[in-house]
């Protein structure tokens, strides 16, 4: 399970960047220590890189 965590982590960097990289992280920090705060925090971090500027 930690390979398959950091392909993932990996990957959502390359294409999203460091933002997105370190909302995943808040997302599985958040899920393990069941934050729904942190959780949530970075779900978003995680999608506003994938929206478009101009929408």
């Amino acid at each position: 399970m930690p390979l398959l965590t950091l392909v993932v982590e990996q990957y959502v960097q390359w294409r999203f960047g460091i933002v997105a990289a370190i909302g995943f992280v808040l997302v599985a920090i958040g899920l393990k220590a069941e934050n729904a705060t942190c959780a949530s925090i970075g779900s978003i971090l995680v999608v506003l890189p994938a929206i478009p500027a101009g929408a």
